[in-house]
């Protein structure tokens, strides 16, 4: 889980930080025509943009107990998990804590990647939401073997 979490948490940061000294905000560059470009935004926001408005560090602590749950959660079920898992587990967890160092930081987290008709999100949002779907699915599968597994 620690390496999935500094990979995810320094790649965040370190993206960020170029995209903050590089680009002038609101611009935007494209990398593949209008299907892929990078925009420098602020998001005051939860996730994607949602909740606009709300105190940073309001938003900063609702952060921190859904971080603390899902750890609690990973060192509680720790012996059922596989090394998959864990990675996974630390994928979202290392997203997680980018967006929260940019909102303790800067009150808001910097979003720099933009695809048509979908809110503009950054690294950390990438690995929070790749994570959590190959967590879901190696779940899953176990499950389904396990359950194999029984029924012979």
């Amino acid at each position: 889980m620690s390496v999935a979490l500094l990979v995810a948490l320094i790649s965040d940061q370190v993206s960020k930080a170029i995209v903050e000294q590089q680009m002038v905000y609101l611009e935007r560059i494209d990398l593949i025509g209008s299907l892929l470009g990078l925009r420098y935004v602020h998001n005051t926001g939860i996730g994607f943009g949602l909740l606009r408005g709300l105190d940073p560090f309001l938003i900063a602590g609702i952060q921190l107990m859904i971080i603390g749950v899902v750890l609690l959660a990973v060192f509680r079920f720790r012996y059922q998990i596989s090394a998959a898992e864990e990675f996974f587990v630390g994928m979202i967890i290392g997203g997680a804590f980018g967006n929260l160092v940019d909102r303790l930081r800067l009150g808001h987290v910097v979003d720099f990647i933009e695809l048509p008709f979908w809110p503009i999100f950054n690294a950390a949002d990438s690995f929070l939401v790749v994570g959590a779907v190959l967590l879901l699915i190696a779940y899953y599968r176990r499950e389904r073997r396990e359950r194999r597994a029984h029924s012979i």
